[in-house]
């Protein structure tokens, strides 16, 4: 059975005929390789030892087989490799500086909605303060995550322009422009979570949408990592 690679995420597809898309990275047909991996010779028998035969290991062409799997597999060229901050962006990426940043927003945004909840019920306005707080942390965040993402996307897939990475980039956005708003909305009207109106239906509804954009950008991110 043959195996193909995509050039984009990695992706190993087993299979006569590379899949239409990438079910990873959404990357299309044409971005696949075929993977050829070197066969063992049959054995055979041994000729007699002469004085100027030439090892079977040396033989002329035995390498030619590996030599071309190796050259049938290019690797992603980051984009950096002219720039004069190429080391610190490679750093950035070997160091997992994206999914590092990463967390910071999706360990504090589930938690913030908590709180905001609890104080819509109970009128509970410390909660909603810690929530403004922590929502305030999330919004100064993002641009960091965004700008670690884009690096990574660069480096690690050479900036492809796939369904999941519009996606995700869709995601980003949205998250970052919601946690401003949101923050911005919080300090100017507190009493927003507490009051009953239709502005609070808005406001509860915005944080929905930006929880389910954060999520939706962490599954897409888990399939590029664990490849499912």
């Amino acid at each position: 059975m043959k195996k193909w690679k995509c050039l984009i995420c990695g992706y190993i597809h087993t299979g006569d005929e590379p899949p239409e898309k990438c079910p990873v990275c959404g990357a299309p047909k044409s971005q696949f390789i075929e993977v050829t991996e070197p066969s063992a010779p049959a054995p055979k028998p041994a000729p007699p030892a002469a004085p100027d035969t030439q090892p079977a290991a040396d033989a002329p062409g035995r390498a030619a087989p590996a030599a071309a799997a190796t050259a049938a597999r290019p690797e992603p060229v980051s984009p950096f490799r002219d720039s004069r901050y190429r080391r610190i962006f490679d750093l950035l990426t070997e160091y997992h500086g994206h999914p590092i940043s990463v967390h910071i927003p999706n360990g504090l945004l589930p938690v913030t909605i908590l709180f905001l909840v609890l104080s819509a019920l109970f009128s509970v306005k410390g909660m909603a303060t810690a929530a403004t707080y922590n929502l305030g942390v999330v919004a100064l965040s993002m641009p960091l995550v965004l700008f670690l993402g884009w690096v990574d996307w660069q480096n690690r897939f050479n900036g492809a322009i796939t369904d999941i990475f519009i996606v995700k980039i869709a995601c980003g956005i949205i998250v970052t422009v919601a946690a401003w708003f949101l923050f911005i909305w919080l300090l100017v009207n507190p009493s927003v979570v507490t009051t009953p109106h239709p502005s609070r239906v808005a406001f509860f509804m915005i944080n929905l949408i930006m929880l389910g954009a954060a999520s939706t950008a962490g599954w897409y991110g888990g399939k590029l990592v664990f490849k499912d």
